[in-house]
């Protein structure tokens, strides 16, 4: 609809046609158009509604329309935005655009106070325009200010209380206040609240309101005094990017996809190098059983088998790990010898219907197996013992790092699969030379 409007409509009929819309959908509509057609609309919006746009738009998108506009114009978009998502975009921008804009901002602004902040922690992504009242006001006066503030905060949902020196003192939800009758203190309907540390990191912060189940996170100074809020729709984005960032890892992925293919292969080649090397004694752990190949051929038919199963359970059991690591939950322990016994649970059924159908095949091709019963023995075991291995490398790895102090999520499924390929390996062949020994 908005792409026909900029066809054959004016801009009245344009500007009627966006003010019926929220600000995510014109996102959408947004993205959808060409950058003559995108230059059009953003010049005709109001700074509330550029504001409001480039709010919804990916990061990047939105820094590429901010810097369309002059230095003033993007800070009187910048003044009118959340603080966090404000230094979002900001981080975006170029160097020598990032600092100018932050120069004009003012180092006392709410947005520029957030890169004092590391990106992993709290205090990057909370907002600092809050509701705040003191104890000792009635429930009246109160109310004014809520009222008076409720167009410049994101949201009013939960009253926050602190002291005359700022030290957070509890909450007072929007329902109490309104049904609470005059005369009466705020005091008398302050609720104790937990609340999180400006340089907790942001696995700490998230991990707080999933358990306490707070739509709205206090976020205070080593001293108690209270900055600002976590709001669940920052833990929201928070948990989206994390998950996007652990998902990466997992696939061998040093950082998000959204570059440009060079600047992605130039990352992404140490990477696939270092892969390359540790895949080097794969190859030489075939060849220390070049007899047993040769003497048994049909063994390099069922190779596949082994380590494509193992990579399977072990990712299995990765992501499970992972998850508990990731959320600090209790019981890792019991957690890794759960999993260790259902792959040796799956790998014994798994290796008696292998051992079945090895038997099976190898009876049938008689001219390429020999002694079919004993290729099935090392087909059906080696699937076993690979099935029970792999767990508890999966589990291992990321253990180790952990204690390290690096990132378990590093312990990705290219790593993990060409180790339990050297392990597979050795088991299979291992066993065929071990089986088949008194016929070479």
């Amino acid at each position: 609809m908005l792409k026909e409007l900029l066809t054959r409509g004016t801009d009245k009929e344009i500007l009627a046609y966006i003010d019926e819309l929220h600000a995510y959908d014109l996102a959408l509509l947004f993205s959808e158009l060409d950058p003559l057609e995108q230059d059009r609309i953003s010049g005709m919006l109001s700074n509330e509604k550029l504001a409001e746009l480039v709010s919804y738009l990916e990061k990047d998108d939105a820094a590429e329309v901010l810097t369309d506009f002059d230095i003033d114009k993007q800070k009187e978009v910048i003044d009118l935005m959340e603080p966090d998502d404000a230094a979002d975009i900001i981080q975006e921008l170029e160097d020598d655009e990032q600092e100018e804009l932050l120069a004009v901002l003012g180092e006392s602004s709410d947005v520029a106070k957030l890169f004092n902040y590391h990106e992993d922690e709290t205090g990057s992504a909370m907002t600092t325009e809050i509701v705040v009242v003191n104890p000792e006001m009635d429930v009246k006066q109160a109310t004014k200010i809520v009222i008076k503030e409720a167009v410049d905060v994101e949201s009013i949902s939960t009253i926050f209380v602190t002291d005359e020196e700022k030290h957070f003192l509890g909450v007072v939800t929007l329902r109490d206040l309104i049904k609470a009758k005059t005369p009466c203190q705020i005091t008398e309907l302050i609720e104790q609240s937990p609340y999180v540390k400006d340089t907790d990191s942001i696995t700490q912060t998230l991990d707080a309101i999933n358990n306490y189940g707070i739509f709205e996170m206090p976020v205070c100074d080593e001293e108690g005094h209270l900055l600002g809020m976590i709001t669940l729709d920052d833990a929201l984005d928070i948990y989206e990017e994390e998950a996007q960032e652990d998902f990466e890892k997992l696939a061998g992925l040093p950082e998000t996809v959204d570059a440009t293919p060079f600047k992605m292969a130039l990352h992404r080649l140490p990477w696939l190098i270092l892969l390359l090397a540790i895949s080097v004694p794969v190859a030489l752990i075939s060849s220390h059983f070049q007899e047993v190949i040769t003497a048994v051929a049909i063994l390099i038919i069922f190779q596949p088998l082994i380590s494509g199963s193992a990579g399977n359970v072990a990712t299995q059991t990765l992501a499970v790990t992972l998850k508990m690591y990731s959320t600090n939950e209790k019981g890792i322990f019991k957690n890794a010898i759960k999993e260790i016994l259902t792959g040796m649970i799956n790998g014994l059924v798994i290796g008696s219907i292998a051992f079945g159908t090895t038997y099976f095949f190898s009876s049938m091709h008689a001219s390429i197996a020999i002694v079919p019963i004993k290729v099935a023995l090392v087909v059906g075991a080696s699937l076993w013992l690979t099935i029970f291995v792999a767990p508890i490398v999966a589990i291992i790895i990321p253990t180790i790092l952990r204690i390290l102090r690096l990132d378990p999520a590093v312990a990705s499924g290219p790593f993990i699969s060409t180790l339990l390929d050297m392990t597979g390996l050795s088991i299979y062949f291992g066993l065929a030379t071990l089986i088949f020994g008194g016929l070479l």
